[in-house]
């Protein structure tokens, strides 16, 4: 039995066939150079470089703002619909929500003053993810609440996305890593009276 032919016509009127086997083993590849050429030529640009530039230098205002309790300026880092995740607090959506709360965060006196690193930024097109490290002190010798470490530190992670030519702050979460305090030890057992 012949393999199944493909018969090519040319303009001049002259036709040709092909067993469909290499006809299409032809299409298969052509196929896949079509997709892989679509695939590469259809990623974003990497931006981590512009990305990490904008984010350290929104990073190193945040000693400055949280140390002078300029909530308003820490919230324009953020995008209008933002969402922050701090530690032990419910989500908050929203710049104004944002906002208030490094207003009520600011209330503290004295001021704590936090710093930012990011240990790592990856962009690509409009978007990027920043991974970093945080840590805030109170100024030696100030009076703390009760149970407020004077110092502390931890990590975080930031979903960034650049709006009007601008890089802000989509999603924020961060957490300590201060242990959480061990819980009490149980009661004795009651003792056994004899009989």
């Amino acid at each position: 039995m012949r393999p199944p032919t493909l018969c090519l016509a040319h303009a001049g009127g002259a036709h040709h066939s092909l067993p469909l086997t290499i006809a299409g083993d032809m299409m298969r590849a052509l196929y896949l150079s079509f997709l892989l050429i679509t695939a590469f030529a259809c990623q974003p640009a990497d931006t981590s470089a512009s990305a990490k530039s904008a984010i350290d230098a929104a990073n190193a205002q945040w000693p400055r703002l949280t140390g002078t309790g300029h909530a308003d300026s820490i919230a324009e880092f953020y995008a209008a619909d933002a969402v922050i995740m701090p530690p032990n607090v419910g989500t908050m959506k929203g710049k104004e929500a944002i906002r208030t709360f490094f207003a009520t965060m600011n209330t503290m006196d004295p001021k704590p003053i936090l710093t930012l690193h990011a240990d790592a930024v990856h962009g690509a097109g409009a978007m990027a993810m920043e991974r970093g490290r945080w840590h805030w002190a109170f100024p030696a010798g100030a009076k703390l609440p009760p149970g407020m470490p004077a110092v502390d530190s931890g990590k975080y992670i930031v979903h960034w996305m650049q709006q009007s030519g601008k890089w802000v702050m989509v999603d924020d979460i961060w957490n300590s890593d201060t242990p959480l305090p061990s819980a009490p030890p149980p009661p004795p057992a009651p003792a056994r009276r004899g009989r």
